[in-house]
């Protein structure tokens, strides 16, 4: 590909493309509020008229900021979605992307909007990490776009086009509140809750074995904190996504296969209802980074394929009581129900081994199998005992009878 990343290693960042139009805030309103009076749908309705497909064994599983002209290849390991297309939306690019049946997130044009091709489209993305500082040229950055600003344009992007979602996508401060990358914007919490007001899908990124950040390093769990604060953001009326770290970003410490796995499950468990992958190499700079590192293939192909057997399950509610956990070291625990079976997804929060006791509410004695380990756990008046290594992950399966 012809062009440079603007993102930095120390900052993770991409440009804001200026430049852009803007119409009063009462016009806005006046034509979204006619747009909902024609279509009956309120922000963060779901389904979008064009947006995903609503059927309960899709989900969505993306990679950030790639060649459409590399969709067989990430098609072939289990990506279904391109978020940003890099100067695009064009023609070019919609087209590769339908011929391969691949779906896109991309910013708002006019070829976006009337290509014959722009069915591949299934929402709308804006400036990335607009609530970090901004470049201003030579090297420097100014301040954060100012969400009054973010949420303006989302009113902007909706009246030219209401059957799509419109997805807002933050920096690392959304987990990490002391991050410098937001320079004079630091500190300021209540940025989010402006910004996002308008977005229908909130996403965030942070990449904790490849980041240079001392207090964020090494420490997996932050993926899961910048979910749940956006799942605390959304409050039952938007969706979450999360970008996840896919490629070897520090290579004193590269990414590995149980690292990436764990990732994106505890990205699933918090709340998370759409991946998107991060393949960038910074230094030097490679676009499809991940495919330098066969054992990451193998790991997101591997990861994918159990996503999309399980996106039935992962698609259906959550179920908050039906499993308690006690352990020396933290456990997160997702619990849903579907087709006479008990789905029980549980990960290790720190690098730390524990012993796991399990209290099932509505489950007697009975076998929970463990996929993808050829292994079950016996499960005994409604408890069960297992082993989780530091930053692990286990998901369960529990057939139920008539009764359950």
């Amino acid at each position: 590909m012809a062009y440079r990343i603007t993102k930095k290693a120390r900052v993770f960042q991409y440009a804001y493309e200026a430049g852009r139009s803007s119409l009063k805030a009462a016009l806005f309103l006046f034509v979204v509020f006619s747009l909902f009076l024609e279509t009956g749908m309120a922000f963060g309705a779901a389904p979008f008229v064009n947006g995903f497909p609503a059927a309960e064994d899709f989900f969505p599983i993306g990679v950030w900021l790639q060649s459409p002209a590399r969709a067989p290849l990430y098609k072939s390991i289990g990506i279904n979605t391109f978020v940003g297309l890099w100067q695009g939306p064009t023609e070019e690019q919609l087209k590769a992307l339908a011929q391969q049946g691949m779906f896109a997130v991309a910013m708002q044009n006019d070829v976006g909007l009337k290509s014959p091709f722009n069915h591949v489209i299934k929402g709308w993305i804006d400036a990335d990490e607009p609530d970090n500082a901004q470049p201003i040229g030579l090297g420097l950055y100014g301040s954060c776009i100012p969400a009054a600003k973010v949420s303006q344009r989302f009113l902007e992007m909706k009246a030219n086009d209401g059957t799509r979602p419109v997805m807002v996508t933050f920096g690392e401060g959304i987990a990490n509140e002391s991050w410098y990358g937001r320079g004079p914007c630091t500190g300021d919490h209540g940025y989010y809750a402006t910004a996002s007001k308008h977005a229908d899908v909130l996403g965030f990124d942070i990449y904790p074995v490849g980041t240079p950040v001392r207090e964020v390093k090494e420490k997996l769990e932050y993926v899961a904190r910048g979910v749940s604060k956006l799942e605390q953001l959304a409050g039952g009326n938007k969706k979450v996504w999360n970008a996840i770290e896919a490629s070897v970003l520090d290579a004193q410490h590269p990414l590995s296969p149980k690292e990436l796995r764990t990732e994106v499950w505890m990205s699933l468990i918090h709340g998370s209802s759409g991946i998107v992958y991060f393949v960038h190499e910074l230094s030097p700079f490679r676009e499809d980074a991940i495919f330098a590192h066969p054992e990451l293939v193998s790991e997101v192909a591997s990861t994918n394929k159990l996503i999309q057997e399980l996106a039935p399950v992962l698609n259906s509610p959550s179920l908050p009581r039906e499993a308690d956990i006690t352990a020396a070291v933290p456990i997160a625990v997702m619990a849903k129900r579907k087709d006479g079976a008990l789905y029980v997804f549980a990960v290790s929060m720190r690098n730390e081994g524990t012993a796991a006791h399990f209290q099932f509410s509505s489950i007697g004695d009975n076998n929970a199998e463990v996929i993808g380990e050829s292994r079950s756990v016996a499960i005994r008046a409604g408890a069960m005992e297992d082993r989780f290594e530091g930053y692990s992950v286990h998901i369960y399966r529990i057939a139920l009878d008539s009764r359950g």
